[in-house]
């Protein structure tokens, strides 16, 4: 009965209860686009970590994580094939790759720049080169330079480039190849510092007989931490084992914490639009004051009628929530298939974050949004 009654109320002065639901609408479609928009962003980023620097685990020497800003190249994880193969079979475990980075003046003409080499499996590596190339065709030996390294040093496919760098024997060596390709992987720091090349020629180069420098692993979704355990029963003296969350340290931690602050700041643009609700419920019972009157020598307690109010609200803030929810979804569904180009901010940041960011398009996103908007207005009221 008290929901009957509430609902006709709400509706007894419709501009006014209009006027509410759309404050609670705006909110939630602001809310439900935020939380896409952050929770996309946020997800990018991590996942970023992962396939370019972490994998959900990484395998290296003890020593070369101390020393890992100066990319040492004396830091191997010996007998890394027969590891891997043993990797392989630890179920979980979705794929497995080694890595050699290392770092040298790229130089060309008059032009030089310090750069970065990433020695992979061209054909394997789960950065799938060959799906990043601009220029150029991707074969077995060459180099391939980022767009914004290549410009940088005006260096076309077909150029000749001498790579001479300190190897893991101590001693200097040098190896002449030619540019291959040139790709763009909307990275920043991939596109403007990197140049990559097949793991053999990598290893040729740095006079790596056995071994390499970091192999990654990337498991099933939640089954990071049991491989982790399977593999550190495997795992030969001296080498290392890491999942994301320790290989990242105080930025993993921030980002957990960002995720909270956020969530903290839709609650609160949603309280911010209850007080609509709120001013709303008072004009109500001041025009209402005798029919109050008249319901509570009916019989209705005051926690009845404060109920009938509290129900009035609820009814309110669930419509324009709902409404909201599902506009503010729509929009994150519609933003990440088409994505926002941020070149022009992102192509100065050192993280591995791409420059087309696409919102998450979330069933839970608008679930949250109708329970911040149905719960808040209500308890405000």
């Amino acid at each position: 009965m008290l929901f009957k009654f509430a609902l006709r109320n709400v509706f007894r002065n419709r501009k006014r209860s209009i006027l509410t639901i759309l404050a609670i609408l705006v909110a939630s479609m602001v809310v439900a686009v935020a939380m896409g928009w952050i929770d996309g962003m946020l997800n990018m980023m991590l996942d970023n970590y992962k396939k370019y620097q972490t994998g959900d685990l990484r395998i290296t020497k003890v020593d070369f994580i101390k020393r890992e800003r100066f990319l040492p190249v004396d830091e191997l994880v010996g007998e890394s094939e027969s590891l891997m193969d043993k990797i392989r079979q630890i179920n979980g475990v979705k794929h497995i790759e080694e890595r050699v980075k290392f770092g040298l003046i790229l130089g060309h003409k008059e032009s030089s720049k310090f750069a970065i080499g990433l020695g992979i499996d061209l054909n394997s590596s789960i950065l799938k080169p060959e799906e990043k190339l601009i220029e150029g065709n991707l074969e077995k030996e060459g180099l391939y330079l980022g767009v914004n390294l290549a410009k940088k040093l005006k260096i076309k496919v077909g150029d000749e480039l001498l790579l001479a760098t300190k190897t893991s024997e101590g001693g200097l060596n040098a190896i002449k190849l030619k540019v291959k390709g040139i790709f763009r992987y909307k990275v920043a720091t991939l596109d403007s510092d990197f140049f990559i090349l097949d793991i053999k020629e990598a290893k040729r180069l740095l006079k790596i007989k056995e071994g390499t420098t970091e192999i990654l692993v990337y498991t099933l979704p939640s089954k990071a931490e049991k491989v982790k355990d399977e593999i550190t029963k495997i795992l030969p003296k001296g080498l290392a084992i890491k999942n994301i969350k320790e290989q990242m340290g105080n930025m993993y931690q921030l980002l957990e914490a960002g995720k909270i602050i956020y969530y903290i700041i839709y609650a609160i643009i949603v309280l911010l639009a209850s007080f609509v609700v709120v001013n709303t419920m008072m004009m109500n019972v001041f025009e209402r004051l005798k029919e109050i009157g008249t319901l509570k020598a009916l019989g209705l307690t005051d926690s009845e009628v404060y109920l009938n109010f509290i129900i009035e609200g609820g009814i309110m803030g669930f419509i324009g929530s709902v409404a909201g929810g599902i506009i503010g979804y729509i929009t994150n569904i519609i933003l990440h298939f088409t994505g926002i180009d941020f070149e022009f901010v992102m192509k100065e940041v050192s993280m591995p974050m791409e420059y087309i960011i696409r919102p998450e398009a979330n069933i839970y996103v608008l679930f949250v949004t109708v329970i911040l908007g149905v719960i808040i207005p209500a308890i405000t009221t």
